[in-house]
């Protein structure tokens, strides 16, 4: 099946919510997302300032979105991937290697770079230095707010 990629606004990402808990909410992240929650994430991620994102499209459907937002360094404006997924069903169809490459074209003259996270021991993880993603020597750290 053919598959377009086009610009999704911030008022049209919640159209992917649906999804993003279906992938989230398979294995390997097992994490329990709503769909109303996981509109909430989707709407306050395109909040940010230079939001920019790209979904994939099957038959007029959303099947896959990367999405991110711009910050300045010293050397330019850099992107911030903030999430990227695709339909469980099309993992591993070469749909994400392709979102991604269209999404890296559409930040050229825009952006010197791009930064992410993701997990260590996750199959992403993977992917993304497939795709030509390396480590940094950045740690990413958290503390838990106590009441």
């Amino acid at each position: 099946m053919n598959t377009a990629f086009a610009v999704v606004t911030a008022k049209d990402v919640e159209a992917f919510a649906e999804l993003y808990a279906l992938v989230f909410n398979a294995p390997p992240w097992h994490e329990g997302w709503s769909v109303p929650v996981a509109a909430e994430r989707l709407l306050g991620l395109a909040a940010a300032p230079r939001f920019e994102a790209l979904g994939a499209y099957q038959a007029g459907k959303g099947v896959g979105l990367v999405l991110g937002s711009g910050e300045r360094s010293i050397k330019g404006w850099v992107l911030h991937i903030r999430e990227m997924f695709v339909a469980p069903d099309l993992q591993r169809s070469g749909i994400g290697r392709k979102l991604l490459a269209e999404f890296e074209r559409s930040l050229a003259g825009s952006y010197t770079g791009v930064y992410l996270q993701t997990g260590s021991q996750v199959p992403a993880h993977k992917f993304y230095a497939s795709c030509g993603y390396a480590n940094t020597d950045l740690v990413s750290m958290t503390k838990r707010i106590e009441l």
